[in-house]
């Protein structure tokens, strides 16, 4: 099948769930019309950086085409302007209110995985997706299939990017509709395709009342055709009252319609999630999937889990972006990122809407099942360093709050699975563990860097102060010994004054002393600092015994009468 080996070859190295971070530089004038730099970057072990140039209209566009989807989604963009649309204040308020609408757009969960906004921000990976029908391909796939045929193509009804679903018909019973998805391998992929067929093959022929065991047919390498039952649809469509075939944010993106499942009903679902999640992991069968959307109801009382070929395929999961935000402490195996999963259900059943964030503290108390101390243990904050609990001791608790009963069969949780088979196993476990530790090993990097960069900043501004401080005390100081000397040199003036400056300067006195009256005194400046001996002793007695030989000079020349002297006869 050489028409598929270049997408698979160059779409395989990127991870649909890593988040992009989008930030607008500047604004250009084009053509006359105003253009938007803006910087995409896609987080990962290695960040990838690039630019793309939007005008205002890209995004009313963008926004319309949400609109279809459902009409509650709103960017918030910035209101049209016809006249005055170039003006540098205009562009300037546009470009904030643009940059919090791409905030808007990568930070909400179900928005940053639409194929709608992927494709706006990442156009050189996800274009082709919006515009290929692969209607005809799978079709020639499917030619020589003697069970299956291909009836439409359906929109994107799931989360995942680079699968595509189709109604197809069962050649014997034409009535009975089924899901056939055609899905591309991801970024995980640790097996060559004859053991990838082996391990496939090996998980169809698994056969549990709470497993949904998919049909795999025979595709080309890097894709995977699989067939699976409709039916009443996922767990997640009975919470909104959905059908199961309308595209995802129609579907999900209103809250409104979530509902609350009967106790009952509720306690009937969270035992068969334990015990299938139990059974995949007693024979070491790796999952990492589950989310409310990958629970296959069957009827109102039976479920299945659906999707456990995912990591086989080497597909990242739903709450994968969440999950390295957890760091290592809390999650170590695929396990834990089951058990993770699990506790997001119990916050879906008791919270009435999804939970939104990697983590959290405080739950209330809406339905009358107790299960806020298993979602504190499950959800709790890396900081609180909680081990995430084991499916086992979970049901353990269960069983101690008299909410589930034992299953006492013990041959429903086993499976008799091939030695090649479960050393494969292992391989895909590790390769999908070892990208998550990495995730988390660089942003735990990052939260180092971002600590220690606070703590520099913040020793910088306290210097600064202290700086600051300390220099207003040294020009205070020097202010006040500068006051001091010209005190002690005007009082040595004002000693040598003749009688006439003495009554001069008694008329200014009494005028400083009646402006005095009226006005308080100022406030006594700060004692002067400690002299040294040299400074404050020679100073002022030399400036005063040379004034005094002056002045004594002066009076004896003023007072010289000349009719005193004596003529002195030869």
């Amino acid at each position: 099948m050489s028409m598929f080996e270049n997408s698979a070859s160059v779409k395989d190295k990127v991870d649909d769930t890593h988040p992009l971070k989008c930030t607008i530089l500047n604004s250009r004038n084009t053509n006359g019309y105003t253009e938007y730099v803006i910087e995409v970057t896609r987080t990962g072990v290695q960040d990838y950086t690039w630019k793309i140039f939007k005008r205002y209209s890209d995004f009313v566009k963008l926004q319309n085409m949400l609109f279809k989807m459902s009409s509650k989604i709103n960017l918030d963009l910035p209101p049209k302007k016809y006249i005055g649309n170039m003006d540098r204040k205009l562009v300037m308020q546009r470009q904030n209110a643009l940059q919090s609408s791409l905030n808007t757009m990568v930070e909400n969960l179900m928005l940053a995985n639409s194929l709608l906004i992927r494709s706006f921000l990442d156009p050189e990976s996800y274009s082709e997706y919006c515009k290929e029908s692969l209607f005809q391909k799978v079709g020639m796939v499917l030619r020589g299939n003697r069970e299956f045929e291909l009836s439409k193509e359906l929109p994107n009804i799931g989360w995942r990017l680079k699968r595509k679903s189709f109604l197809s018909k069962w050649k014997k019973d034409p009535k009975q509709e089924l899901l056939l998805s055609w899905t591309e391998c991801g970024p995980d992929l640790s097996l060559k395709q004859l053991d990838l067929v082996t391990v496939l093959k090996s998980i169809s022929s698994i056969i549990h009342p709470l497993i949904d065991i998919p049909v795999i047919l025979p595709s080309p390498e890097g894709y995977i055709l699989s067939v699976h039952n409709i039916q009443v649809g996922s767990l997640r469509d009975l919470l909104y009252q959905t059908t199961p075939l309308q595209p995802f944010l129609k579907k999900y993106w209103d809250n409104s319609s979530h509902v609350y499942l009967p106790d009952q009903t509720m306690v009937s679902y969270i035992k068969q999630i334990l015990y299938g999640l139990k059974f995949l992991h007693d024979n070491h069968i790796p999952y990492g999937h589950l989310h409310s959307g990958n629970v296959l109801v069957c009827d109102i009382e039976n479920i299945k889990l659906t999707g456990i070929e995912n990591s086989t395929l080497g597909l990242p999961s739903y709450y994968r972006s969440y999950v390295v935000q957890l760091g290592k402490k809390r999650i170590q195996s695929l396990n834990d990122v089951d058990i993770y999963g699990f506790g997001h259900i119990l916050y879906e059943f008791t919270e009435n809407e999804p939970l939104t964030r990697p983590f959290c503290e405080h739950f209330s108390q809406k339905t009358s099942l107790n299960l806020i101390k298993q979602m504190k243990t499950i959800l709790a904050p890396p900081s609180s360093k909680l081990l995430m609990p084991s499916v086992n001791s979970i049901i353990t608790n269960l069983k101690h709050a008299r909410m589930i009963d034992e299953q006492k069969d013990p041959s429903f949780f086993k499976c008799k699975i091939p030695a090649l088979i479960k050393e494969h196993y292992i391989l895909i476990a590790e390769k999908c563990m070892s990208r998550i530790f990495e995730d988390q090993k660089k942003i735990a990097l990052e939260k180092r860097h971002k600590k220690i960069y606070k703590i520099i900043h913040d020793t910088e501004k306290c210097s600064d102060a202290t700086r600051s401080k300390h220099f207003d005390f040294h020009s205070i100081k020097s202010n006040s010994s500068l006051d001091i000397n010209n005190r002690s040199h005007s009082s040595s003036s004002n000693s040598t004054l003749t009688s006439t400056g003495s009554d001069i300067q008694n008329n200014i006195i009494a005028v400083n002393s009646s402006s005095l009256a009226s006005n308080p005194p100022p406030p006594p400046p700060p004692p002067p600092p400690p002299l040294s001996t040299t400074t404050t002793t020679t100073i002022p007695i030399i400036s005063s015994q040379s004034n005094n030989q002056r002045m004594a000079l002066l009076s004896s020349i003023s007072m010289f009468d000349t009719n005193k002297l004596k003529k002195i006869v030869k």
